[in-house]
């Protein structure tokens, strides 16, 4: 048996949604009837972690070049 490709987050269709406070965000779009919905549910995981560690370094680094100036 061959292995399935792996899906890649940039496969997966995005979705823009307002927050609460109105704020937009970007959302990955998983069908649950996929036949490939594990791989892709991984990707999703995976592309979100990497956004939401970026933007803290983002805000960390911002931070301190507050505090030194």
């Amino acid at each position: 048996m061959t292995k399935p490709k792996p899906v890649r987050a940039s496969d997966l269709p995005t979705k823009r949604v307002r927050a609460p406070d109105g704020t937009v965000i970007h959302m990955k779009v998983v069908q649950a009837d996929s036949a490939t919905f594990a791989q892709d549910m991984l990707a999703a995981f995976r592309s979100n972690v990497r956004r939401i560690k970026s933007e803290q370094r983002k805000l960390a680094r911002a931070e301190q070049d507050a505090a030194q100036a």
